[in-house]
């Protein structure tokens, strides 16, 4: 039975819960398969939701596009972003309650897993980086700290993080941000200060808390050492930072920049599972790939063969190379070596 999202206003007894509905704290609440009745209506609707999976056995049901919907949230996230960062450029001050605005939009996400990947895989024609970015950590981070069974809290404060943990760069002059070629020294030094300028910026925002602002000063400390703006190591390093660094360089990776074009998901998941290990923490790193690559099955890829296949299969031990099917052939990538996933369709 085909799985479709529907309205929340349109939920009716009867209908059948298609996946599992969590709360604020990560627990299963409403289980898959569960049948809707009033007393589980209205619980859905003290969550929050706007729309649920259930399973379509009619035809004269009312769905809802839910690209359409994560979408015109997703854009008006940027918006607001988009302001934050003009605010900062002309020395204007922060209003907590545009960051608190766009953090509560985008925890009440929490249980759209499959559509938060998908539309940032989608929403990638748009020019504005630096701002799409902020909002794509931020959803990235929030489902990073999901898995690892953070509570409501502490996601919350995580996706505040990943909003603004590139504040600083409303300080660094827009030629160095947006030069097509490579930094020179001082530019690049100058880049590497936007941690300390956003750390400063944030610190005056009433409510912040340390751990969000430890979150943006730290997001470029590497576990080994190699990172700025302290060279940090290891456990000297906050645990927000370490899911920040990882949902950043996905996604800067996986999204189109001045001086290159964006990268196939796939080329950049094997990136990071060969060369990651010391630079990045193990155990979110773990939890990113095991996750992250499970909302790309049934999705359809372009393969360097020039065929067009679906995804069938993801070890989690080698997610970058699935099994692929093309008409009634099966690739196992982990084996045709010579086979790359050149783009998702």
């Amino acid at each position: 039975m085909k799985k479709v999202f529907i309205s929340v206003n349109d939920c009716t007894s009867g209908m059948q819960i298609a996946e599992n509905i969590f709360n604020e704290y990560g627990a299963i609440i409403i289980a898959e398969n569960t049948k809707l009745d009033n007393f589980i209506i209205d619980r859905v609707k003290t969550l929050g939701l706007v729309k649920i999976k259930v399973y379509n056995n009619n035809d004269d049901m009312i769905v809802v596009s839910g690209t359409e919907l994560f979408r015109a949230q997703y854009n008006e996230n940027i918006i607001v972003v988009k302001s934050i960062l003009h605010d900062i450029s002309i020395g204007r001050e922060i209003t907590p309650e545009k960051v608190n605005q766009a953090t509560d939009s985008i925890v009440a996400r929490i249980n759209e897993n499959r559509d938060i990947v998908s539309c940032i895989n989608q929403i990638r024609e748009v020019d504005d980086y630096t701002y799409t970015h902020s909002v794509n950590v931020s959803l990235l981070s929030m489902l990073i700290g999901k898995w690892l069974k953070y509570d409501y809290y502490q996601i919350k404060s995580l996706v505040s993080t990943g909003l603004l943990h590139d504040i600083g760069k409303g300080k660094i002059s827009p030629d160095i941000l947006n030069k097509p070629g490579p930094l020179d020294k001082e530019e690049l030094e100058e880049i590497k200060k936007h941690p300390i300028y956003g750390y400063k910026l944030a610190e005056q925002l009433p409510g912040i808390n340390d751990d969000t602002l430890k979150g943006i000063l730290m997001h470029h400390e590497r576990e080994d050492g190699s990172g700025y703006p302290f060279g940090l190591k290891g456990d000297k390093i906050h645990d927000f930072a370490k899911i920040v660094a990882v949902a950043d360089i996905y996604d800067a990776m996986t999204s189109n920049r001045s001086y290159r074009n964006m990268q196939c998901p796939f080329d950049v998941l094997e990136r990071i599972e060969k060369n990651s290990f010391g630079t990045l923490d193990h155990r979110v790193v773990s939890v990113f790939l095991k996750n992250i690559a499970s909302y790309y099955m049934g999705d359809f890829v372009k393969l360097s063969t020039g065929d067009i296949g679906e995804i069938v299969f993801i070890n989690p031990l080698n997610v970058s190379k699935p099994i692929i099917k093309v008409d009634n052939v099966y690739f196992d990538l982990s084996h045709d070596k010579e086979i790359k996933v050149l783009e998702l369709i």
